[in-house]
Parts: structure tokens; sequence; C-alpha cells
């Protein structure tokens, strides 16, 4: 009797789970959707949701958008062509790969966001957005397509101009125009005084292209 039970138990629970694929290269870079570079990383999604996943390392030619991502690096044991998997960058947090750091950014509640690179941390952060042509995301059953506007070719497509945004810990983050770069950056770095100044006078060195170089500044003097 407990043989037969046994039996009934086994084809109750159906046929036994697969084995474990062997875990992912993390070490490993290539080249996915679009010419970009993809790594492995951590995805963290607005639900709460964690992805690791091969992620790209660059969000230029329009995947500020859309973030694209491969559960298995081409090539793999399995002998299937890799195919790139989406999000909206909307409902992305922040993603972590090839130390680097991206985090969506929304200017107020109305904004959808946009995928950010932090280029300096510390007490002020500097981010990163840097926007192209607009692709467009076609879903054909589960697997999503992309394309771009008529006449684009994607390896062609060079960097649009960047936006900076700004933010300290407590604070919301803040574009920083071109057009009043001094004064809004000095007044942004108020309590150093003497960086303040060199930008809200245009000083060589202390201009809308060293802004890298002005907060990394900023940022080693609050240490001190």
């Amino acid at each position: 009797m407990l043989s037969i039970l046994t039996l009934y138990a086994a084809l109750w629970a159906g046929p036994a789970a697969p084995t474990q694929t062997a875990p992912p290269d993390t070490t490993r870079q290539f080249r996915g959707f679009a010419e970009l570079p993809f790594a492995w990383g951590t995805m963290l999604l607005r639900n709460g949701q964690v992805v690791r996943a091969y992620l790209p390392t660059a969000t230029t030619r329009g995947l500020e958008g859309v973030v694209m991502y491969y559960s298995q690096a081409p090539g793999s044991a399995t002998g299937k062509a890799a195919r790139p998997k989406s999000v909206a960058a909307p409902n992305v947090q922040w993603l972590r790969v090839a130390g680097q750091y991206w985090e969506v950014l929304r200017s107020g509640k109305h904004d959808d966001g946009s995928l950010a690179q932090r280029r300096e941390a510390g007490a002020v952060e500097l981010f990163l957005v840097q926007a192209s042509a607009t692709l467009i995301l076609t879903a054909l059953g589960p697997n999503p397509v992309m394309s771009s506007p008529a006449g684009a070719t994607l390896p062609q497509l060079g960097p649009a101009p960047a936006s900076w945004y700004l933010r300290r810990a407590a604070g919301p983050p803040v574009l920083v125009a071109p057009t009043n770069f001094a004064n809004q950056v000095a007044g942004f770095l108020h309590d150093d005084p003497e960086l303040a100044r060199r930008v809200a006078t245009s000083q060589l060195g202390y201009r809308y292209e060293e802004l890298e170089s002005i907060i990394r500044q900023y940022n080693q003097r609050a240490h001190h």
C-alpha cells in the first residue's frame, strides 16, 4: 500500500523540476541591442521587484525612455540567440551596472521621469540625462520589438545635448539651466563662499562646461 501511495504522490507532483542552469558569467560584457555595451547588474523596479540581468552600461540613442536587458548573454549554453527584454524607464527606480549608478529622476509629480546617470556623489549629487532619438516600442506577443523613427540608423545616432541635475540628500533634483548657470549654481553652492564666488563671476574653469569638476571640488571641500 505504501508503494502505491508513493506512486500516486509522484504522479500528482508532476515531472521533476528541471536542473538549474549554470550561473551567469558576471564578468562578461558584450554588445547587444543598438550596439550598446551590456554587463551584469541589478535593477530595482518601482513595484519593488529586483531584476538581476545584463543591463546597458550606456543609455544614449533613445534608451532613456526604455531600459533593454538580457537574462542570458548571447552564445549561452542554451544554444538560442539571446533576445532582449524591456521595461519602461518610468517603472524603474534605479539600476547599478559596471560600477555605475542610474536613477529615474522626476522634476515634478506629473513628470514621467528620465533615466539619469550619477556622475558625482557626495554632499551634492550630479546626474546626467543624455537624451537622443526616440525609439518606438512595438509589442508583438510576448516579445517587444524596438524600432527607430523613419530614416534613422541606430549606429549613426550621436548623443544629444546633455541635461544636468543637482540634488542634495534631502531635496528634489534641480535641473541646471545653461542660460542662468552662474547664478543658479553659485546659489546652490552658497555654503562654500569661495567656490560660489568663482562660479558667479564665471572664472576660468568654473563655467557650465566644467560642472562635473565644480561639483567634485565642492564635495571634496565639504569634507574638510
